[in-house]
């Protein structure tokens, strides 16, 4: 302290300039050799569940590629009321008659002709009697309607039954020779369902059921096959589940 009793300010103390560390130099790092590219490895792929050509796809694959069929699909789908419901009340009047009151095919044909002769002669009845009279016939009110057979039509149906058939007997043939033997197992138990179908049905109530369940399926499936899919799915699962139960007892080791 001073003599006047003021306290003296401590001494500073300099600053030392920071000395900054020199910088190291990093050796050179050495190339690394380029690794060889590892070859991908192959997933394991399931087994096809058909071997040699699907019968799945050969039984799809005749409705895909028929023409008649995507015409008759829109028919199927309701999309025109009226045209979905006249075809509906004709396909159900022919059945019924045919398999319910003993009318066969040719005899159905000749019945709708017999009526739409009468029905044009009714029209021209004064070019009838005047035939009769020996007079000069007026002009008909008939022959002036043309009419076109749908051979489209009628080819398109001839041609899709020939190629379903064609695909049958493949799948037959398929089935026969154990191309795969699930399959082969499960064409058993189809082969007898379609022989109690065949024996009680015949092949027009076959025809008629399938028909039928097209008015049903394509609009339904349209409207919820999300819903539809999930269910196949589950329903899929489930037989997979009790087929892998099945086999695990077989294989299961007999004890002494």
């Amino acid at each position: 302290m001073s003599e006047e009793g003021e306290p003296t300010p401590a001494p500073v103390e300099e600053e030392k300039p920071v000395e900054e560390p020199a910088p190291v130099e990093e050796p050179p790092k050495e190339e690394e050799p380029p690794k060889e590219e590892e070859a991908p490895k192959e997933e394991k792929k399931a087994a096809p569940a058909c071997s040699g050509e699907c019968p799945c796809e050969m039984i799809r694959k005749p409705f895909e590629e028929s023409p008649f069929f995507g015409k008759m699909k829109e028919i199927f789908l309701w999309d025109d009321l009226i045209k979905s419901l006249a075809v509906f009340c004709a396909v159900n009047v022919f059945f019924v008659l045919l398999l319910c009151y003993d009318f066969t095919v040719l005899g159905l044909i000749c019945w709708v002709a017999f009526f739409a002769t009468l029905a044009a002669l009714c029209a021209d009845i004064m070019r009838v009697i005047a035939y009769f009279q020996e007079k000069e016939a007026p002009e008909s009110m008939v022959s002036k309607h043309k009419v076109e057979l749908p051979t489209e039509y009628i080819d398109g149906f001839f041609d899709l039954v020939k190629s379903i058939f064609v695909a049958f007997l493949k799948i037959c043939i398929n089935a026969i020779f154990v191309e795969n033997i699930v399959f082969s197992l499960s064409m058993l138990g189809a082969f007898l369902v379609l022989i109690y179908l065949a024996g009680h049905w015949g092949l027009a109530g076959m025809l008629y059921a399938g028909i039928l369940f097209c008015f049903i399926w394509f609009r339904l499936y349209r409207d919820h096959g999300d819903k539809i899919d999930e269910l196949f799915a589950k329903l899929k699962a489930k037989v997979q589940e009790l087929i892998e139960q099945v086999k695990g007892k077989l294989n299961k080791p007999k004890t002494a």
